[in-house]
């Protein structure tokens, strides 16, 4: 092997690592959250990732460029619960669809967006902002493109189903009343059919 071949492979190697360390870091801290731990310290992070805390800020310039890698990793891991879901299916088994889909996209965002109620940055930080802002506006053109035909162009109905159907909602439910996902995706299923079934 040429010693510029050495090289590439001495580069790619070095990225690679770099690679697994930055999502190990991510990983520890969406690890820490699922714990309940609220607001985790750079230390915290290094603890849990086993590199050091000047490894932490090698890779990230603070803690909210963690949560930044981390919302990125989330935006990929749910995208497929809001691919669209053809009109052509009758409505009931639509919504049972939907809801499936929902149901488990908040399971999976649960503990990330929970923590962003104890974030102290969560009302400054632009990263935070800029993601909820994605979030809601793919959220609100998922239920426009899943149930155009009953929703016929009636925005009051799309807002009342965008509550309806928010993480928020579906939280209420499971944490603050304790009730099991399947009992929740009964109630919303029920509330989404009342909805529309009447429009």
């Amino acid at each position: 092997m040429s010693s510029t071949e050495n090289n590439v492979a001495s580069s790619d190697g070095r990225i690679a690592r770099g690679e697994r360390t930055r999502s190990s870091i991510a990983d520890a801290l969406y690890e820490l959250l699922v714990e309940g731990a609220e607001n985790p310290s750079g230390r915290d992070i290094a603890e849990r990732a086993n590199v050091s805390l000047r490894s932490v800020f090698q890779h990230f310039d603070d803690i909210e460029a963690v949560y930044s890698e981390l919302i990125t990793r989330q935006h990929e891991r749910v995208a497929p619960f809001l691919e669209p879901i053809s009109k052509e299916i009758p409505l009931n088994e639509r919504i049972e669809m939907f809801i499936e889909n929902r149901d488990s996209m908040f399971a999976l965002a649960a503990p990330l967006r929970r923590s962003m109620g104890t974030y102290r940055g969560v009302k400054t930080s632009h990263t935070i902002r800029r993601a909820m802002t994605y979030l809601h506006r793919a959220q609100r053109e998922h239920i426009a493109h899943s149930f155009a035909p009953e929703l016929n162009g009636n925005e009051q109905l799309l807002l009342q189903l965008e509550v309806c159907l928010s993480f928020e909602t579906w939280n209420q439910f499971t944490s603050q009343h304790g009730l099991s996902r399947a009992a929740t995706r009964g109630h919303l299923h029920n509330l989404v059919m009342t909805m529309l079934a009447s429009s």
